[in-house]
């Protein structure tokens, strides 16, 4: 059975632990997926995505917001499937997002002038900006419970719900090495906003909410276009990847030991400190010390300025070049706003002064990468 996003596989956390070290301010959580007998085939570089469910304590709040009772029975205004206003929330709505149509369906339908007024406001062209950030501030629940007097029809809320999207996180894990399990890095995400400590959907409900050993879990395998191990097992790479961005390597380096690979291995990680946030150091040491990786690390809070991957690839620019004049496949994976930007500025200074190349010539050789398969991202 092919299993997609309109028939998802029920899959088992079979293992769940927090890499991070007494004293991190960070929660990165491993994850073991059980997939056995689910059929399903992955390739390195591949991601999973992952259907959540809202926290109970979220649903029950909007549900008393919205002044209805759970085992309501609705209609759902995609599907047009029946079920209990409970499994709506819980499964279906995003209760994080509040748009622009939910606002003015408060304001549209509120008692108060006071509270009619000051939504008016806000939903005034001139104050788009304003409108953006109390937004983004507000979950669902506390926008409504701001404004008492909405008499809210359950049916005309329906459609104002925006949907309750998959998460897609990269493997992290062989399924030469593994054959029945998916292993994930997952940043466990909280902040704070409007005075309530919020927590990622998805991340809550993998890290916390979940069971384990419990075949509950949705999700299906969305594959990578090209970001994968190049064919020749010869051939060397370059992984770029902090924080979770070193969850596919993980998985590359346990298919390059499985085909017993010659290629040369080298990764650049970092994270804030390296005695509480290295995520599998002993992984990566072990593959050192064997001589299957060459490691370079970036610790940005251990050092009184801050030092990032990009700047260890300064620090190895000869030899950086060197690996990619023999050929040397290079990938970044990570955040898109700041270091794969970052990185690829190293990429273009690294082959102007290594490969004393002009401006230009720095532009079309980085273009050539791409288009050769040599220089792949998966960045978000």
């Amino acid at each position: 059975m092919a299993f997609d996003k309109n028939n998802p596989f029920l899959a088992t956390i079979s293992e769940r632990e927090t890499l991070n070290k007494t004293g991190s301010k960070k929660c990165t959580v491993h994850l073991s997926l059980d997939i056995s007998e689910s059929g399903m085939q992955y390739k390195v570089g591949d991601s999973i995505a992952v259907f959540p469910t809202n926290s109970p304590i979220i649903v029950k709040e909007t549900l008393q917001t919205l002044r209805a009772k759970p085992d309501t029975i609705i209609t759902d205004p995609r599907t047009s499937a029946e079920m209990t206003l409970q499994k709506f929330l819980s499964t279906r709505a995003n209760l994080a997002k509040v748009t622009k149509k939910w606002v003015q369906y408060v304001c549209d339908h509120v008692a108060s002038h006071h509270e009619k007024d000051a939504l008016e406001s806000l939903l005034k062209p001139e104050n788009k900006d304003k409108l953006k950030s109390f937004c983004q501030e507000r979950q669902l629940w506390d926008f409504l419970k701001e404004f008492p007097t909405l008499e809210p029809s359950i049916k005309d809320c329906l459609p104002l719900f925006a949907l309750l999207l998959p998460r897609f996180y990269s493997i992290a894990s062989s399924q030469k090495m593994h054959p029945n399990r998916i292993d994930l890095l997952i940043a466990y995400f909280k902040y704070t906003s409007n005075q309530h400590l919020r927590h990622g959907v998805a991340s809550y409900y993998l890290c916390e909410m979940a069971p384990i050993d419990s075949p509950e879990i949705p999700i299906y395998i969305h594959p990578s276009k090209d970001f994968t191990l190049p064919q020749d097992p010869s051939t060397p790479i370059i992984m770029i990847g902090p924080g979770t961005g070193v969850a596919p390597y993980r998985g590359f380096m346990q298919e390059r030991t499985s085909q017993k690979a010659t290629g040369k291995n080298w990764l650049f990680f970092g994270d804030w400190h390296k005695e509480t946030d290295y995520y599998y150091s002993d992984y990566w040491q072990n593959l050192e010390k064997n001589n299957h990786l060459k490691l370079s690390l970036a610790f940005s809070r251990d050092c009184e300025h801050k030092v990032y991957v990009q700047h260890k690839i300064f620090e190895e620019a000869e030899e950086f070049w060197k690996w990619l004049e023999k050929g040397a496949v290079l990938y970044v994976c990570g955040d898109a706003t700041c270091m794969a930007k970052d990185v690829e500025l190293a990429l273009h200074k690294i082959i102007e002064e290594q490969g004393k190349r002009t401006t230009d010539e720095a532009k079309s050789y980085v273009k050539e990468m791409r288009t050769s398969g040599r220089y792949l991202r998966d960045v978000y």
